[in-house]
């Protein structure tokens, strides 16, 4: 059986599962983090540390984790300069994240998730990109990680409908399942895909329109503040009948900045808790959560 197989038994079970932190933001911590390809550039230079970073959130309880390959596609990559340099980004990505399962002795266990993200530009989904473009990237980059053999495949921070579905096209092309990780905002009473408050239109109800038929492992309000997830939960609740899952960031102000922790682990929890108490099933964090966040809720879990 494998690694998914199993995780998806828990999830069937009941069980909440543990996915990783951020990793960008570690990056940025140890002031790695390029200004034109943020995780990118670091895949390629300092692939032993994201690998450390991935051991850390293991033995500090996650039982997935999400390649280093946000900002490894072709349209991340060419921003600094380095389009040529996909094929080499993603082997080490899957690369990095396969070593820290063999490191932690957890191959048998821990799920790995072949990430891709969002279109460039990834804070402006008011501007269009193609669908037929979005596909020939996603198939690009899913399909070197595919090669390293992850579990799963994952969209992260998708802010507009046309790239949500290439990214589920892309995976089924690869016979990889795919779980879709979707960004919002709140503006007045709408609930918009975007971030930092910038959006094109559509709704999140307007993604769960388009993707409900689909065939989709699980569905996340990904990459959103912590005070807008609960209620893209409620929505995601209300139109998927599968497992769901909360991968926020800080702070509750529009957009992250990993640079400062505006809530401790305990303060993480809480809301973690509330997120729970929704339905959700796969939690963990993105920018500004660390190993020590992962702690605090697997010790939650495990009722320590």
């Amino acid at each position: 059986m494998s690694n998914f197989e199993k995780l998806q038994g828990r999830l069937a079970a009941g069980e909440t599962i543990l996915m990783d932190g951020g990793m960008g933001s570690e990056l940025e911590r140890r002031e790695l983090a390029s200004p034109t390809t943020w995780s990118g550039g670091p895949m390629l230079t300092h692939p032993e540390l994201v690998t450390d970073i991935h051991r850390e959130y293991i033995e500090a309880g996650a039982e997935i984790i999400i390649t280093n390959t946000f900002s490894t596609g072709r349209d991340a990559l060419e921003r600094g300069g380095l389009e040529e340099k996909v094929a080499e980004a993603n082997r080490l990505g899957i690369e990095a994240a396969v070593q820290a399962r063999r490191n932690t002795g957890t191959e048998d266990s821990v799920v790995i998730a072949a990430s891709v993200s969002t279109m460039a530009p990834k804070t402006h989904p008011e501007v269009p990109v193609p669908f037929e473009k979005a596909l020939e990237t996603y198939r690009e980059q899913l399909g070197e990680l595919a090669k390293g053999g992850p579990d799963v495949a994952v969209g992260e921070m998708l802010v507009r409908i046309p790239d949500t579905l290439a990214v589920i096209e892309a995976a089924a092309e690869l016979g990889l399942p795919v779980w879709v990780g979707l960004s919002i905002v709140q503006e007045g009473d709408g609930v918009y895909l975007g971030i930092q408050d910038r959006h094109g239109g559509e709704t999140l109800q307007d993604a769960m329109d388009a993707i409900k038929d689909k065939d989709i492992a699980s569905v996340f309000i990904m990459h959103t503040p912590v005070d807008d997830t609960g209620p893209g939960l409620e929505i995601v609740k209300k139109n998927w009948s599968g497992t769901f899952g909360a991968y926020a960031h800080f702070p509750g102000l529009r957009g992250p900045n990993p640079g400062t922790n505006v809530l401790d682990p305990q303060q993480y929890l809480e809301y973690a808790k509330g997120w729970s108490e929704q339905g959700a099933q796969i939690i963990g964090g993105c920018c500004g959560t660390r190993p020590s966040h992962i702690r605090a809720l697997r010790e939650w879990l495990s009722g320590s």
